[in-house]
């Protein structure tokens, strides 16, 4: 990394002189910054996997790649058949079935690597703002706290938010431009084609511009044609334009819009506020009360309003919180350090000044470089990743899943096929139907919106235990029920009772599975 350069042709004098820049010359703060993100990418790489909705969207981008075209029914439960159907999340769809095809360890790989990426960013762009690693890496924690459950999952949510980390930097540092427009239009026509939560995307610039263009007009005495004439207004106001048009160059076009409107419900989980999730929302409330109190000058009114909006939604509709994390993350931080007066971390390298034009910068040294080097080369080793270049046996199913992951139920079917309908939880019948759980034709998946409405009754009145069970499966022909153990005790007990024409085919701690007497 260096060399030795004469000085004279006459001496043996040497001079030892650095070729790599300043800005590679970390301290020990920046190495801890580091290997707090390795712990977290370590974490992640060895998180299990569970009955999440990425199976869901493996199999729907398997129908994809097979016929060519978009379904126009839910392919992974047949009783929806003739219900309308629309694929919002085509790309995201054909990203994991392509993943799924290679391997249940690809789809953990990509998992990790996802959430790892917004990791990085998180953190990049923490220290871009603040130059205070132990605001970056306080702030790295807290998001990783904050939106675990998805970081930890694979799901469509994994694909975009990256985006939507991108989309909160281009909206709310630094003036608008022609360059940051044409950026939040490729996320958005990106976001549009991966997952229909793109809507959350252009509602958040529609809220950032209604907040700078009220800012502009407190700043000028509510003097509209100041506002109309504003160069930044008239850029924001554009690119959300463009940005609303760009969620019509999707395979739906107008389809994605109408499907939103007729799925969107009020009825939302509230978030628990006793859990990690509603702590760190509550932690977020505090800072905003410390910048609120003790910040000097005003406030942007976009990051407050954003901020104070998400903030109330994630309250009533804990799906929020993946929006929100973000969010909060990187605009609160920056402002804590300014309302706190917290100084950024020492110069490293001091530039010279106007009374010593020919001072020599003091000797760089590399060794903490070298060392968050060797801690990332340490965390790729120990993750599974390493596999493909370092070698070693791949894990086995049981490690690859949690504990809540009906893993030998999944392997009897699959080695065991039941030729007809299989009622099962609506969580687990993800990835019972999907190519790795053993293409079962389940009752319901969690895309179970899309069943007719006496299907989604009768679901719920198994799913309770009620005593007509056996007549509610005969009308559906179920050939197989799988149930939960810990989730369905009252089916469990209803089905102890008593089962004629029905034999127990598996038992494990976990599940039971009951399969109709010659099927």
């Amino acid at each position: 990394m260096s060399t030795y350069q004469e000085t004279t042709l006459n001496t043996d004098q040497y001079e030892l002189e650095s070729l790599l820049s300043d800005r590679f010359v970390l301290t020990w703060r920046h190495m801890s910054v580091v290997g707090l993100v390795c712990l977290l990418f370590v974490l992640l790489s060895f998180t299990p996997l569970t009955s999440h909705t990425t199976w869901l969207y493996a199999a729907r981008g398997e129908a994809i790649l097979s016929e060519g075209q978009l379904p126009t029914t839910d392919v992974t439960q047949s009783l929806s058949q003739g219900m309308s159907y629309r694929e919002t999340s085509w790309l995201g769809s054909i990203f994991w079935a392509v993943i799924a095809r290679q391997s249940l360890e690809a789809v953990s790989w990509a998992t990790t690597l996802l959430a790892t990426t917004s990791l990085v960013l998180i953190s990049v762009t923490l220290w871009q703002a603040t130059r205070n690693s132990l605001l970056t890496g306080l702030g790295a924690l807290w998001f990783a706290l904050f939106a675990w459950s998805w970081l930890g999952l694979g799901s469509p949510l994994l694909l975009v938010l990256p985006l939507w980390i991108g989309l909160i930097v281009l909206t709310l540092r630094g003036s608008t431009s022609l360059s940051r427009s044409v950026a939040t239009l490729a996320l958005v026509l990106l976001w549009a084609n991966l997952d229909a939560s793109v809507f959350v995307g252009v509602a958040f610039l529609a809220i950032a511009w209604l907040g700078n263009s009220t800012a502009t007009l407190l700043e000028n005495n509510f003097r509209w044609k100041k506002l109309l004439l504003d160069r930044n207004f008239q850029i924001a106001a554009v690119t959300l334009e463009l940005s609303i048009l760009a969620t019509l160059l999707t395979p739906l076009g107008i389809g994605l819009w109408t499907d939103v409107y007729d799925s969107w419900s009020l009825r939302h989980v509230p978030l628990d506020v006793i859990s990690m999730a509603g702590l760190c929302l509550l932690v977020a409330s505090v800072l905003l009360g410390v910048i609120l109190r003790k910040h000097q000058g005003t406030l942007p009114v976009a990051e407050v309003l954003t901020i104070s909006i998400l903030g109330i939604l994630s309250l009533s509709m804990a799906s929020h919180v993946v929006w929100f994390a973000p969010l909060a993350v990187l605009v609160l931080i920056p402002r804590v350090q300014s309302a706190l007066a917290i100084a950024a971390d020492p110069v490293l390298v001091p530039t010279e000044t106007r009374e010593q034009p020919e001072a020599k910068p003091p000797v760089l040294r590399f060794a903490y470089s070298l060392g968050a080097v060797l801690l990332c080369w340490i965390a790729f080793a120990i993750s599974p990743l390493s596999q493909a270049v370092l070698g070693g046996q791949p894990r086995t199913i049981g490690q690859l899943f949690d504990d809540a992951t009906p893993v030998a139920a999944t392997r009897y079917l699959r080695e065991n096929p039941v030729d007809g309908l299989v009622f099962a939880p609506a969580a687990w019948g993800d990835l019972l139907q999907s190519p790795q759980g053993g293409r079962a034709d389940v009752f319901a998946t969690t895309s179970m919106t899309h069943l007719p409405q006496q299907a989604k009754y009768d679901y719920n009145r198994l799913n309770r235990g009620e005593s007509i069970w056996q007549g509610i499966a005969d009308r559906y022909a179920i050939a197989a029920m799988v149930i939960d153990k810990q989730s369905q005790t009252a089916l469990l007990e209803t089905v102890h009772a008593g089962h004629e024409n029905w034999q127990v085919a598996f038992e494990d701690d976990l599940s039971l599975i009951l399969r109709r007497s010659g099927k």
